[in-house]
């Protein structure tokens, strides 16, 4: 299968040496009003006196946590791994997180909120200026009706965990798919309306456990073939009709564009849970305990899928 060798043996290479399993978060939240880029450059300049500073081209904190934006403006904190038992560590964060959204208000009026969705944001204005997201932009106002809402009006939180090695994929796959159905894990209606009618063959791919996927192999073929059929950002045609045949590394590019509920992530390789609404500090504290407990539970077997 195209891809599939060069994209086995990066995943296996990126894995080799792990000796403990780590975790990670990231947290986005929306903007009150809709921003114009002066307020986005306002925001921007306002991190430094917060603790953030620009390192090899991140918003980073010397805590490992940095801040990037989504094409609406809102804004994402993404932490560093973490282990299981590093629960000082993740409250040391979120105290970041708040002491940095109160501080941005303060210092801008820009008001950040810990909620899913904001209506009316389809129109809004395109802050970002990579070519990936405006080519994004535009495709999702061919496909959908919704897509601009999802990436300028939505807000997610993402949980990472850490691939330790290439047969336990499959496990974890589908443990993560579960708990993307569970209370607390799932989208909410609006956002998952919105996911729905965003780009089939960017959302579509159905999250469960089949019965004709029983090896880590073969769900790992699927993840392929699945992004080679999703449509190339600045062509609209699928990936793998592109002529002539795109490198390696395009598809790597191409395929962090995927939005299905369960990604794995080739950044840091890790299986990443997509479907949380964003919400409050102080309950996403409970549903980062409740995931790691889960998480463990599946290593030793103890959870049914």
């Amino acid at each position: 299968m195209r891809y599939y060798n060069e994209f086995k043996d990066l995943v296996e290479k990126r894995i080799s040496g792990r000796n403990s399993r780590e975790f990670g978060f990231e947290y986005e939240l929306i903007a009150e009003n809709p921003l114009s880029r002066k307020d986005l450059t306002m925001v921007t300049d306002a991190l430094p006196s917060l603790g953030f500073h620009k390192k090899k081209g991140q918003i980073i904190c010397d805590q490992g946590m940095y801040i990037t934006f989504e094409p609406g403006g809102q804004l994402e904190f993404s932490s560093p791994p973490m282990g299981a038992d590093d629960i000082d560590v993740f409250d040391d964060l979120l105290k970041i997180v708040d002491k940095t959204i109160v501080g941005i208000r303060k210092k801008t009026s820009v008001n950040y909120l810990p909620v899913p969705f904001i209506p009316g944001r389809g129109t809004a204005p395109m802050l970002l200026e990579a070519k990936r997201y405006h080519d994004l932009h535009t495709l999702l106002g061919r496909t959908s009706d919704r897509g601009r809402e999802m990436m300028k009006g939505t807000a997610a939180i993402h949980l990472h965990v850490s691939i330790m090695n290439f047969d336990e994929i499959l496990r974890m796959w589908a443990f993560m798919c579960a708990l993307s159905r569970e209370d607390g894990f799932a989208m909410g209606e609006e956002r998952r309306s919105i996911w729905s009618k965003t780009d089939p063959s960017r959302c579509g791919l159905r999250c469960t456990r089949s019965e004709d996927i029983l090896t880590s192999e073969i769900l790992f073929e699927k993840l392929i073939c699945f992004a080679l059929f999703a449509l190339e950002l600045n062509s609209g045609i699928p990936f793998g009709n592109i002529r002539p045949r795109q490198s390696f590394q395009d598809y790597l590019v191409h395929f962090t564009t995927i939005f299905t509920d369960v990604r794995l992530n080739t950044k840091g390789m890790t299986l990443e849970l997509r479907t949380l609404d964003s919400r409050p500090l102080h309950m996403f504290r409970g549903t980062w305990i409740t995931f790691l407990d889960m998480v463990q539970q599946v290593m030793d077997d103890q959870f049914q899928l």
